[in-house]
């Protein structure tokens, strides 16, 4: 049951700004690069701009996530988790994306369990993407505290490594679990990794898995 909990709030929350999947695949096509904005809960764009990225089919996304033979030892893939419209203090988004896949994987169990997730979220430009990546940055300069389903989340700014376009960092406590989300813009698309547990939100695997993941991306995008 607690691990249950804390994954539905993780899915529902945590793992927010979460959009329901356009079912039209997008024909690939240059995408322009994004512009930089900057925040208190984001990281500075890299020092060296990001290449022009493709727009990808659903299946060229999905293929792009992060897989269980790229995991560490030790996880296993969950079929469970779902994802939602929920977004951070409920705050509304310019743009919807066009297609969004995910995957959540999972390890030990009772007060030891640990979940992961990966995601790509990607939008019709890369300027409607920066625009929505704003959006959330602005949101999180206010939104600080909520209350979910009866959890109450709370919300802080967590550094994150400067990839991409941009970067942007959550720390989510609820209950004695901590939940960390970590965003990054990446021409049209916004790479979401989160891990979380209620003895150790497991931080190393959190941020090897969004280098690994934005690296995933990128090798799919610039073919």
């Amino acid at each position: 049951m607690l691990h249950r909990k804390y994954l539905g709030a993780l899915g529902a929350a945590a793992m927010s700004v979460a959009l329901a999947a356009c079912s039209n695949t997008a024909t690939p096509t240059a995408a322009k690069p994004a512009a930089s904005n900057s925040s208190s809960v984001s990281s500075p764009a890299s020092s060296s701009p990001t290449p022009q990225a493709a727009l990808l089919t659903r299946a060229q996304l999905t293929s792009a996530l992060l897989s269980l033979p790229q995991m560490p030892a030790g996880w296993s893939t969950d079929s469970s988790a779902s994802t939602g419209d929920k977004t951070f203090c409920d705050y509304r988004q310019p743009h919807k994306a066009r297609i969004q896949v995910t995957r959540t994987f999972q390890k030990g169990g009772g007060l030891t369990a640990t979940i992961a997730t990966v995601g790509l979220r990607q939008y019709a430009s890369a300027i409607d993407a920066a625009e929505s990546f704003t959006a959330m940055e602005k949101a999180l300069e206010t939104c600080h505290q909520e209350t979910y389903q009866g959890a109450v989340l709370k919300y802080s700014p967590m550094s994150v490594d400067k990839l991409g376009d941009r970067s942007l960092g959550v720390r989510i406590d609820s209950d004695g679990t901590t939940l960390l989300q970590q965003f990054t813009l990446d021409g049209p698309t916004l790479i979401n990794v989160g891990t979380g547990g209620l003895t150790d939100a497991e931080a190393d695997t959190a941020i090897k898995l969004l280098r690994d993941q934005v690296d995933r991306y990128e090798a799919a995008a610039r073919k």
